[in-house]
């Protein structure tokens, strides 16, 4: 790499003008301001998963929308922060948009809390802090006493933050906007970022029915500004709103009859490549910080998203792996590909429904884990209070609106008389996959340590001879699991049941001791041995997988032939302080497992 002083890239700054004017690297979306807000829908919804890049793009509205505090445009400052971006070549709608709109810009990925009114303090700093940057309405002659009184309240947090004042925080956005209205005689643009986190953190806290009640208040204005008298002078503009799910109707956006909705399935190509980075831009920033041969392997790692037919990669991703590239080809070190996504998303939803999982879903998970598709339909518009019930429709769209899922195609089936759309899921990437690995095998560790710990039952039977309910155990166990394979390797059948007995056994070691995986025994390797904490008893597996189940005698007959043939138990034999040797067979075919047994001693 060479010396060349590159920009800084904007990781973890959202702010547009603090990138510009520090020389940050930015890649060019201004174009979308026309598309936005000169599309007829006065309510927009734009629904992306978390890191795409939705907050950088809000705060590049407001900064080319917002008129000055004095009510000027601020032209000169807007056209010097936008210099060389290609929205200025649009003289026509830059003359009639540039500063000229108050906006109210909030973003509520903050308000949340353990309980209901943790959350709904958090909500009044928010309104409080954003309330502050609308000092100069106190000076404003155009305003009555009693809105300013109003104002005061809601800029002083301590009397906000009581329910008492809920009042307050419900008619915000209605409020402000009137007083803007008022004040400047210029319509209101709002911008509402991450709307949807205080009901997501709601769902999963279990206050959600209070959330959802605040929050169709808060969103009222939606509906009151724009449908309920036509023919009123109404204050607001437009409404744009930015989140992960698209919320139902009969939640928060009752009433709300004339609101557009892009989300990821969204067919009009209007947006596609409005949020996030395109192939074409992925391969620029790259070939700008000098690292345009590394981008078959971002590719593998990091793309696969499609939103609508475009190819789309993670900003905040892609970012992060240059700087880290960077940083790495300076010191001679090996660049390699980090999981930047697993500590940026939460795994709560995920692996609240991993547990409630059909053996069908099981069985698609493992699809999802070996690289193939799933076929499922989604349900684009559900409520978070839904993901309480666990089906598994709501799961697959859980994962395809948080960004754990892309679509591979789609196509459109009569269904019972209606015509669905059924979507071909798949997991996008390598580093999305590391991050299943991480919450399946968390999800294992708490399925072998529930109840009755089946991890302890199992080796308790293997001590005591009891064949058939170890089997039956085991594969109970197996009904739930998701086997971690690597599908780009072409390893062994018999690796992936291994795997599975050793996550099991592992998860009983104050009740086992001296397990040991492919450990050197007689005159081979064992597949699996332990004892247990008294060290009087053995337990020593051989692994095979059949063919189909009419396999298993054959084949457990054979592991224990070469237990025997091996001689894998002779070093206990000899000593006098073990009592018993167990040696089993143990054959899998899908997730059925049979076990035969020989008492050596």
């Amino acid at each position: 790499m060479s010396d060349k002083c590159f920009k800084q890239l904007p990781i973890g700054n959202e702010n547009f003008a603090y990138i510009i004017q520090n020389g940050g690297y930015y890649i060019d979306k201004t174009s979308y301001i026309k598309k936005v807000f000169t599309n007829l829908s006065p309510v927009i919804l734009f629904t992306r998963p978390r890191r795409f890049g939705k907050t950088l793009l809000m705060d590049m509205f407001k900064s080319f929308l917002r008129v000055a505090p004095d009510g000027s445009s601020n032209r000169e400052y807007k056209e010097k922060l936008f210099d060389g971006l290609e929205i200025l070549n649009d003289k026509e709608f830059t003359d009639k948009y540039l500063g000229q709109f108050p906006v109210i810009s909030i973003t509520l990925k903050n308000v949340y809390g353990d309980t209901f009114t943790e959350a709904y303090e958090a909500f009044a700093y928010v309104i409080s802090n954003l309330s502050s940057e609308f000092d100069f309405l106190h000076e404003s002659n155009k305003l009555l006493d009693s809105e300013k009184e109003s104002l005061r309240i809601l800029q002083n947090v301590n009397q906000l933050r009581s329910l008492n004042n809920s009042f307050y925080i419900k008619n915000f956005l209605e409020f402000l906007s009137n007083c803007l209205y008022k004040h400047y005689s210029k319509k209101v643009i709002i911008l509402i970022d991450e709307y949807d986190v205080p009901l997501a953190k709601a769902s999963e806290k279990g206050y959600h029915d209070k959330m959802v009640t605040l929050m169709t208040s808060f969103f009222n204005v939606m509906k009151n500004n724009f449908y309920a008298n036509e023919k009123a002078d109404l204050p607001i503009e437009k409404i744009v709103l930015t989140g992960c799910l698209k919320v139902a109707k009969n939640s928060i956006f009752t009433g709300v009859n004339n609101l557009y909705v892009n989300t990821i399935l969204s067919e009009s190509p209007s947006f596609d490549s409005m949020i996030g980075f395109t192939k074409d831009e992925t391969v620029k920033i790259l070939k700008d910080y000098e690292l345009d041969d590394y981008f078959p392997f971002v590719k593998e790692n990091y793309d696969g998203y499609r939103f609508n037919k475009k190819e789309m990669f993670c900003p905040w991703v892609l970012v992060s792996f240059i700087k880290d590239a960077i940083e790495k080809k300076s010191q001679n070190i090996k660049v390699n590909a980090p999981n930047y996504w697993i500590n940026s998303t939460s795994s709560n939803a995920l692996l609240s429904y991993v547990g409630y999982l059909t053996d069908e879903d099981n069985e698609n998970m493992q699809k999802l884990m070996d690289g193939e598709c799933i076929e499922t339909t989604i349900n684009d518009s559900m409520n978070h209070d839904d993901l309480s019930m666990h089906k598994a429709e709501d799961f697959y769209t859980l994962l395809l609106f948080t960004g754990y899922l892309t679509v591979d195609s789609y196509r459109t089936e009569n269904i019972a008389g209606e015509d669905k759309t059924i979507y071909s899921l798949k997991i996008p990437n390598k580093e999305i996959r590391k991050c299943f690995i991480q919450n399946i095998n968390a999800h294992f560790d708490a399925v072998v340590n529930q109840g009755e710990n089946k991890a302890k039952l199992i080796a308790n039977e293997l001590f005591e001879g009891e064949c058939e309910s170890a089997s039956e155990n085991i594969s109970d166990l197996l009904s739930s699991y998701v086997s971690i394979r690597d599908f780009a390797t072409k390893a062994k059948p018999e690796n992936f049941y291994h795997g599975f007995l050793s996550g099991v056994f592992t998860n009983c070691s104050n009740f086992i001791t001296d397990f040991k995986s492919n450990s050197e025994l007689g005159d081979g390797y064992a597949d699996l041995i332990f004892m247990d904490k008294r060290r009087k008893k053995v337990v020593i597996l051989e692994i095979k997988v059949s063919k189909s189940d009419d396999d298993f005698e054959q084949d457990t007959n054979d592991a224990l032939l070469q237990i025997e043939k091996k001689k894998y138990y002779e070093p206990f034999v000899r000593k006098v302080t073990i009592n018993t040797i167990y040696c089993y067979g143990i054959s899998f075919y899908n997730k059925q497992c049979y076990i035969a047994g020989k008492k050596i001693k």
